[in-house]
């Protein structure tokens, strides 16, 4: 990477290709060159000591963690930092700021990272985010790894192997000290006080203290706690960060451009999320549409570069070709930088930790969502749009007044700020508010796929036909709807007994030989094991349609009357086949899982569809076009039940643009705030609160322990370290 890329060269506002500068807009210049000139330039040459050790008593400041936090900090051997996996980086950017902040705050002994995670596949997601964070991290070791985070020993410890572990080394199994930063809990630590502080604004975890007697205590946190860091990015060496990875040559020459002015570069990460990854396209389609209008120049162009991780870039592609701008998977394709076009969309997916901090301080705001990049842009003071300001990562409220140091101020910033963040945070809505039925729709689509491959065709046919049902009546019954789901699916692919194949095998021979003409040894056989099997809550009708076919029902239902067959009438075929599984289709899947997830999605999706093909037709002119075919045409209902029942992507372009939203964001407003014409006021106030010490939630979180807690988590510490002093003794002896 060239050694002259500075933040400065990344922040720069606005370009036109090399030459002359486009003016500021005139109500927001001065405002805008305060904002950039106190990021660049004070933010570099403040003390982060100072803001971390000082704290506010009254009107004086008191180095209160030096005097005593960091002492007592400093005698304890061993803090555990809890790390569950997540669908993003959240988890893992919040556990190792926590190591951060601890090693400011002066912890001197070792971190015992526990990583806490079910089945192999989140165990391998979790070790590829780990090597964003730990380059020397081995992916290739399933076992404890002993590396070091910001000066600390760290080691990184899976949750299974946590009680052996300690056994082999001779340690305590349960800890002093722990911390948690998302949904974790003590008893996953085994610590004798945990301390749970969430991120930023995360409203999914409730800020406490938890003690081995079980009691709880609730942290009352300041509005703007974070896990502080005073620091700004430092230039990352991306060839020997990304050491064989395909995109580092591409990345290189992006940032390069993006030093030079020729480019602008908008970074885009959230759209992970499980509330907005189902849309991720539309939302993409409305940046690019604010992006052109952000430029003021014919010669300005606009890289987009996908930093969050999708499973799939289809849809990305999809939107491509519609919109005619050029794509490149960065994993698969090198960077070319088409001269001619305005506006290019990159795929590059996760990067490591530096490189992501770095990128976030380029000219165009981070689009974002999530507690934690969240954080990282407020200590920034660095303009992020928030795609999800009414989740749980709203923009910070500015309190009554600026902080002291800006009083002089007040009178222009404060009224500009707040119009500032109201904007902003309309922007984000504009990106994502109406997208509900395309998210319930695309989230069907997955679940779908995941159904069709345990259904039989006949329990495919029953569920359609109640799908079909309650969208006509704009009713999801999940009382009817959840038994009939599980029983399709076990009675489908659920590997049977050998009682039960034994009884289908028998039944497929009776239905072989000519009417009357059952032997009564088989006959009794196929009552009394049919009975049998009822009694151990086997229904035999679905157990028959689900798994055979080609039978003749009604002459079975005739020679074996005490069964009572009545529901299904398969006819003969040429053939009788008996289609019992020697595999459990569904073994790899969790199916309460799976129907709970459809069963939630279509509760949502059926009354969105009903509604909106609602709008376009009147009267029983919708009922004509969801179930009647019209002129050898397919209904929209059979449209939309061959794509999610039977994989049929015939439609799917007609079927998305029924759902997608029609109204568009507000582009002018949009273009104005990736330019940097607002928001430069609201997010420089921001941070100049966040980074008081106040803000500081670990800090808060410890100043929160009692006497009896530290007595405790002292004298546990004290206790530990004789244990492995003794033991390292006995090595070296």
């Amino acid at each position: 990477m060239n050694s002259s890329l500075s933040v400065n060269a990344l922040t720069r506002r606005s370009m036109n290709g090399g030459g002359k500068r486009p003016p500021d807009s005139p109500v927001y210049s001065s405002i805008r060159a305060i904002a950039v000139r106190k990021h660049l330039s004070g933010c570099a040459n403040e003390s982060p000591k100072k803001d971390i050790d000082l704290t506010l008593l009254g009107k004086r400041k008191v180095d209160t963690a030096q005097s005593s936090l960091s002492a007592k900090l400093g005698a304890i051997p061993v803090i555990r930092v809890g790390l569950a996996e997540s669908p993003g980086q959240g988890d893992h950017t919040a556990a190792f700021s926590i190591i951060e902040g601890l090693a400011h705050l002066g912890f001197k002994g070792r971190v015992e990272l526990v990583l806490k995670f079910n089945g192999e596949d989140e165990w391998q997601r979790m070790k590829d985010k780990l090597r964003l964070f730990m380059p020397e991290f081995n992916p290739g070791n399933d076992g404890v790894q002993t590396l070091h985070y910001s000066g600390l020993v760290c080691e990184c410890i899976p949750f299974k192997q946590l009680a052996d572990h300690c056994t082999c080394n001779h340690r305590p199994l349960e800890q002093p000290l722990g911390f948690w930063a998302m949904n974790g809990n003590r008893s996953w630590l085994v610590s004798k006080v945990a301390i749970v502080i969430p991120p930023f604004k995360w409203s999914n975890t409730m800020p406490r203290i938890e003690r081995c007697n079980g009691m709880h205590q609730n942290l009352d946190l300041p509005v703007l706690a974070n896990y502080q860091t005073a620091y700004l990015p430092q230039k990352p060496d991306i060839p020997a960060l990304m050491k064989g990875d395909s995109r580092a040559a591409s990345l290189i020459k992006i940032l390069r451009e993006t030093e030079a002015g020729r480019i602008h570069l908008l970074p885009l990460y959230g759209i992970h999320h499980h509330a907005l990854e189902p849309a991720h396209d539309v939302i993409i389609r409305r940046l690019l549409s604010g992006v052109v209008k952000s430029h003021t120049s014919e010669l300005e162009k606009t890289v987009v570069l996908v930093l969050s991780p999708l499973a799939s870039l289809e849809r990305l592609r999809v939107l491509q070709k519609s919109l005619q701008v050029p794509f490149y998977d960065l994993q698969n394709r090198e960077w070319e930088n088409s001269v001619h076009e305005p506006v290019e969309l990159l795929y590059c997916g996760p990067v490591p930790k530096p490189l992501f901090e770095w990128i976030s301080c380029v000219d165009r705001p981070l689009i974002q969502e999530g507690a934690n990049s969240a954080t990282f842009m407020n200590l920034l003071g660095k303009a992020y749009l928030p795609l999800r300001p009414d989740g749980d990562t709203p923009l910070p409220e500015l309190p009554g007044s600026p902080p002291a140091k800006q009083q002089y101020a007040s009178a222009m910033h404060h009224p500009v700020a707040s119009v500032e963040r109201a904007r902003i945070e309309q922007l984000g809505r504009s990106l994502t508010h109406d997208l509900q039925a395309y998210n319930y729709y695309s989230v069907a689509l997955d679940l779908c796929k995941k159904l069709r491959p345990l259904l039989s065709p006949i329990a495919t046919q029953d569920l359609v036909s109640g799908f079909a049902g309650m969208v006509g009546a704009n009713h999801f019954a999940e009382s009817h709807f959840r038994p009939c789901l599980l029983e399709a699916i076990t009675y489908s692919s659920e590997l049977l007994s050998e009682d039960q194949q034994e009884w289908l095998s028998c039944l497929s021979l009776a239905n072989s030989l000519l009417p009357g003409a059952i032997p009564e040894a088989l006959k009794v056989k196929l009552i009394g094991c049919g009975k049998a099997l009822r009694r151990n809550h086997v229904n035999l009708e679905k157990l028959i349609a689900y798994r055979t076919s080609g039978l003749h029902m009604p002459d079975l239902r005739s020679q074996l009357a005490p069964l009572s067959f009545r529901r299904f009438d398969v006819f003969r075929a040429t053939t009788v086949e008996c289609p019992v599984s020697t595999e459990d289709a569904g073994r790899n899947i969790d199916v309460n899982e799976l129907v709970g997830d459809i069963c939630d999605n279509f509760s949502l999706l059926i009354p969105t569809l009903f509604h909106i093909l609602r709008a376009d037709f009147s009267g029983d002119a919708l009922l004509a076009s969801l179930f009647r075919d019209g002129d050898g045409q397919q209904s929209l209902l059979d449209k939309i039940i061959g794509q999610l029942f039977y994989g049929n992507m015939t439609s799917d372009a007609e079927i998305r643009s029924l759902l997608e939203p029609k109204a568009g964001s507000p582009d002018d407003d949009l273009a104005l705030f990736l330019r940097g014409e607002f928001g430069g006021t609201f997010f420089q106030q921001v941070r100049e609160l966040m980074m008081e010490s106040k803000n500081n939630a670990i800090y808060c979180g410890l100043a929160k322990l009692t006497g009896k807690d530290w007595n405790l988590i002292l004298s546990e510490g004290i206790s530990t370290m004789r244990v492995v002093h003794s033991f390292d003794s006995a090595i070296q002896r």
